[in-house]
Formats: structure tokens, C-alpha cells, sequence
């Protein structure tokens, strides 16, 4: 039996650019294989083509890691990912590229690890494979080297990136790299969270500092607004990137928002509907141990927000979130409140309780009062029926 390489000083999990060239290799040295995987028919010779840029209008010009091409026309595009997430409409700018009557028969593939998962959900056209699928076909091809570096490379994959399941605890993250670390655990909260009919998962970056967060939205139907909540890491960015392991992480952040969407200011944020989905849904819930430290904020209209929500008798602490900034950034305004699980809660406890709240969520958007601004006549059917079916039992939280 051949002995596989070690290919650890070859693909570092950190250079996405050392990754690419390999499969291009690969791709290029059997492409045979290459048409199998891809699904691309035909029998004109491939060829391969890396960071292949594209002049576009206002002067932008985007570079797929890898473009194959076949008889003059574009047969597929394929991202390649690591441990970074998505640029902002990577993938939408990426299909655009393509040439339109080359679209419907090109292949766009985005390539992620098995358990860091990419959420390519917004982008219908596109194929999320894991690196491991993508290889395997590799290891048994007929030409010998290509063979033996697959198969090497998928062993390497195995140890640079072990899974985790249910007993694992949060912050037991041994020698693994924190972010990494962390990473995979949010990508267990967004694989294994129950997502209630009518609600939607995601897993994002926070901003580009290496934390994920994984999220369940319930939209708030015929309005601008969504329920969220989510679980991330408590201790901030700059903080985790401050220590050695993972005994200094404060435990698991989990957040609960009023979002409103597709705005440019927090000016119009209806703080009655915040105070009124509080009253309602939360107020009587035992067993959370809210963060209880007053939100502070700067413009006069949020500090008339959070005034507003003490006026109708909600806690001092409700109205933390993400303002003016935010929506500058993202076009949204999310204002809510957070409790935090210990550290030492195994990550099958935290999916429990982020399923929980999902739920609860889920009610909380079928509210019959709608936020401020909103349209009553666009209510789906569907929406309404989905929240009528949910148990009306208490989330219960451990203590």
C-alpha cells in the first residue's frame, strides 16, 4: 500500500489560495473526474483557469477562485472556502459574471468544509459542496497521483478540522484553534437548531473579526420586521483573539431582537412593538437570567426609544442591539435583550435552548398586533397557519 504524503506544510487551513491551486491541479490532470463531479456534458477539452478577473461596470472587477471553461463557453464557477464566510453578494456577483446565455447551463459550486457548512440559501443557482464530497471521486481516479493526493488530502482534512457533536462542551477546545474552535460550534447550533415552519436559519460572521453567530428569524408577515434570535460566543472579538484557550470564554451569548429590515436610519423603529412582544412573550418566562445592564445609546431618538420602553413599564435593560450604526452597515435596526449560558454547556443543551426560543420567536411574529408602518393585507395565510399550529406551552430555560 502506497504511503499517503503529509500535506500539512502544503495546505495550511488558513490559505485559501494554496487549496485552489491544488484542485485546480487535480481538476485539470483528470478531467474525466472533473466532468463527473461538475456535471458538465460535451466532450471539448476543459480547461482550468484560476482568479480569472472580469472587467464590470463602475470599474469592479470580480475574480471567481475557479473558472472552467469548455468548447468557448463558461461550464462552471466554483468558490472556494476555508474558515472566511461570504462577501457581501459574493455569490450573486459571481453568477452576473457569467455571461447570460452561458448561465443556465454553467455550474456554480461553492465549496466549504463538511462541518463549516456555507449558508448559500440566498443564492438559488448556487451548489454548496463540502471539500469532502468534492474529493472523494479524486481518490479513486485512474490516474495514479491524482489518486494518492485526494486520498492524502481528505486525511488531512480530518485533522485539521475534527468534528464536534452534542457532548461537546463549549469551551473545552483543547489545542484547536480558538476561532476555528468556535466556528465549528456555531455551525452545530445552525446545523442542529429546530427551525419552526415559517422561520428561516443562518450562520454569519461578525463583521470580520472570526466569530459566527447562528440565527433563527421569524418574519413578522406583511411588515418590515423580523423576530431573531440568535447564539454566539459572550466575549467580544478583540477579547477571544486575547487568549491562549478556551478556559477564559465567558459562555454561550444568546440574543433576542425586534429587527426592522431594509432601512437606512433607526429613526422609524416602533419601540411600542418591542414593548409589546416584551410584555406578552417574555415578561413571564422563568429561569432566564437576562443581562440586566441599561443599553446606552447616543442619538436622541434612541435615547427617546429606550425612555419610551421604561414609560410603558419594560425592564431597563430591554432596548440593547445595533442602531444608526448598523443600518448603515447592513440596513437593519435590531433592539432586544440577551441572556448568556454557562461555558461549560455542551453544545446539545445549547441547540435545545436556541430551539426553544426559536419556537417562542415563531409566536411572537404571529402576534395579532402588527408593528407600526406595517401592511395588515399582506398577511400570508401560510404564515398565520404555521404559527396557529405551535404549542402554546411555556419555554421553560435551564437554570
Amino acid at each position: 500500500m502506497t504511503t499517503l504524503p503529509d500535506l500539512r506544510f502544503l495546505l495550511s487551513i488558513n490559505s485559501e489560495n494554496a487549496w485552489s491551486d491544488l484542485l485546480a491541479t487535480l481538476m485539470d490532470a483528470d478531467q474525466a473526474t472533473t466532468r463527473h463531479v461538475l456535471g458538465i456534458s460535451g466532450g471539448d477539452p476543459l480547461t482550468v483557469r484560476r482568479e480569472v478577473a472580469k472587467s464590470r461596470a463602475r470599474n469592479l472587477s470580480d475574480r471567481p477562485d475557479l473558472v472552467i471553461g469548455s468548447g468557448g463557453r463558461t461550464a462552471a464557477v466554483i468558490e472556494v472556502k476555508l474558515l472566511a464566510g461570504l462577501g457581501h453578494e459574493q455569490l450573486e456577483r459571481y453568477h452576473a459574471y457569467v455571461d447570460e446565455p452561458d448561465r443556465a447551463d454553467c455550474r456554480f459550486v461553492a465549496v466549504s468544509l463538511q462541518h463549516l457548512r456555507l449558508d448559500t440559501g440566498h443564492a438559488a443557482a448556487w451548489d454548496n459542496r463540502t471539500w469532502e464530497e468534492l474529493l472523494a471521486p479524486y481518490a479513486a481516479s485512474p490516474v495514479s497521483w491524482v489518486a494518492t493526493t485526494a486520498a492524502a488530502w481528505l486525511r488531512h482534512i480530518a485533522s485539521q478540522v475534527p468534528a464536534v457533536d452534542g457532548a461537546t462542551v463549549w469551551n473545552e477546545t483543547g489545542a484547536l484553534d480558538l476561532f476555528l474552535a468556535l466556528r465549528l460550534r456555531s455551525a452545530y447550533l445552525y446545523d442542529n437548531v429546530d427551525v419552526p415552519a415559517g422561520s428561516s436559519a443562518s450562520i454569519q460572521e461578525i463583521g470580520s473579526g472570526g466569530l459566527y453567530v447562528a440565527i433563527v428569524d421569524a418574519p413578522v408577515p406583511g411588515t418590515g420586521y423580523t423576530v431573531r434570535w440568535e447564539a454566539t460566543e459572550h466575549l467580544p472579538t478583540q477579547d477571544v483573539g486575547k487568549l491562549t484557550d478556551g478556559s477564559g470564554l465567558r459562555g454561550i451569548e444568546v440574543r433576542f431582537f425586534l429587527v426592522q429590515q431594509n432601512v437606512t436610519s433607526s429613526r422609524d423603529f416602533d419601540w411600542d412593538h418591542l414593548h409589546l412582544l416584551w410584555r406578552d412573550h417574555l415578561e413571564a418566562e422563568r429561569g432566564i437570567d437576562w443581562r440586566r445592564h441599561p443599553p446606552r445609546k447616543r442619538l436622541a431618538w434612541e435615547v427617546a426609544g429606550v425612555a419610551r420602553l421604561q414609560e410603558l413599564g419594560s425592564p431597563a435593560f430591554l432596548g440593547y442591539g445595533f442602531g444608526e450604526g448598523q443600518a448603515k452597515l447592513s440596513g437593519e435596526v435590531q433592539f432586544g435583550a440577551r441572556f448568556v449560558l454557562p461555558p461549560t454547556t455542551t453544545l446539545a443543551a445549547a441547540a435545545d435552548v436556541l430551539s426553544r426560543v426559536a419556537r417562542l420567536g415563531s409566536r411572537m411574529a404571529a402576534h395579532p398586533q402588527l408593528p407600526r408602518g406595517a401592511r395588515p393585507a399582506a398577511l400570508s395565510e401560510a404564515g398565520s397557519a404555521g404559527a396557529e399550529a405551535l404549542s402554546e406551552a411555556a419555554v421553560t430555560f435551564p437554570s
